[in-house]
């Protein structure tokens, strides 16, 4: 992984030296847009729409909008008016369940490593967070913007995760929630929804049991024409239009079914595997609830 930030964790009057890596990483199977004639790469040009010229990057200045349409040019010393943001520093303003962080507000994640001097306080502010099973809410500047985020464990390590401001999180409007005042679930339905999401229900999330079907099959796919073969196409039989009443009660016989099942054997431990010897195991990351985040300073 590469470092994308070098600062501080700063609370209270401990300042705790980290670098941040991006945490997640796109598996999309990548593609480009070719000329079918040749197989030649199509190259897009920055092109003015004025006098269709082809504009070079020294030519090129940011214009921004207003709310009326307009375009209005910023050169950088009208930006260098902006209050400054260069701090280097996480700056922890105070801490908060982590059950009242909705998910919705959560944006990037970054692995927060500490500087080798730094390991004794980054494992203790660590342990007090998994502790008090709180996260951090801090103000930290990236890419010359300031956000908010929060620091959370997650595999033992902190997780800088920044997030959205309230404005912009899309307000939900939909014709349907205006009859949700006269809306009565009909109780026997009801009942048997919720008996379903009892037995399907897990004490914990495991991404190991799903698979990137479309991904695996586009491979496949793409394997498959590179070489010469004929592609395969998965059959699958149609869905067969249920009442709802029906379709809960075949659900339900399908989970029971599934819950009655014995589980595999577990796999044997690869070489690799059994080199962590007797560390302990990784704790599981806070789980996260609902609630909005702090307001824009």
């Amino acid at each position: 992984m590469r470092v994308v930030w070098k600062g501080t964790i700063s609370f209270g009057l401990v300042s705790i030296p980290v670098r941040l890596y991006v945490a997640t990483e796109s598996k999309n199977v990548p593609s480009h847009q070719i000329h079918l004639s040749d197989g030649g790469r199509v190259q897009y040009r920055r092109v003015c729409s004025i006098d269709g010229a082809e504009v070079p990057y020294d030519e090129i200045g940011r214009g921004y909008e207003t709310s009326t349409g307009e375009t209005v040019v910023l050169d950088e010393d009208d930006l260098a008016m902006l209050p400054q943001t260069g701090s280097r520093s996480i700056d922890v303003v105070s801490f908060v369940p982590g059950n009242v962080v909705d998910p919705i507000y959560l944006d990037r994640s970054y692995y927060v490593e500490p500087e080798p001097q730094a390991a004794k306080p980054y494992r203790l502010l660590r342990d007090a967070l998994e502790r008090s099973r709180r996260v951090a809410v801090a103000k930290v500047t990236l890419r010359e913007r300031e956000i908010v985020g929060v620091l959370r464990v997650h595999a033992d390590v902190l997780l800088l995760s920044t997030m959205l401001w309230p404005d912009e999180v899309r307000e939900p409007r939909f014709p349907f929630l205006a009859d949700d005042d006269e809306w009565s679930a009909p109780s026997q339905e009801l009942a048997m929804a919720q008996a379903l999401i009892d037995s399907l229900s897990d004490d914990a999330l495991d991404l190991e049991k799903y698979r990137d079907v479309h991904r695996e099959a586009l491979t496949a796919l793409i394997d498959a024409k590179a070489t010469g073969r004929t592609p395969t196409q998965d059959s699958q039989a149609g869905a067969r239009s249920l009442d709802l009443l029906t379709a809960l009660r075949a659900s339900l016989d399908a989970a029971k079914q599934r819950k009655s099942t014995p589980a595999p054997a577990p796999r044997r431990r690869t070489a690799a595997a059994s080199t962590t010897g007797g560390k302990k195991p990784k704790k599981a990351p806070a789980r996260t609830g609902s609630g909005p985040p702090p307001k824009k300073p």
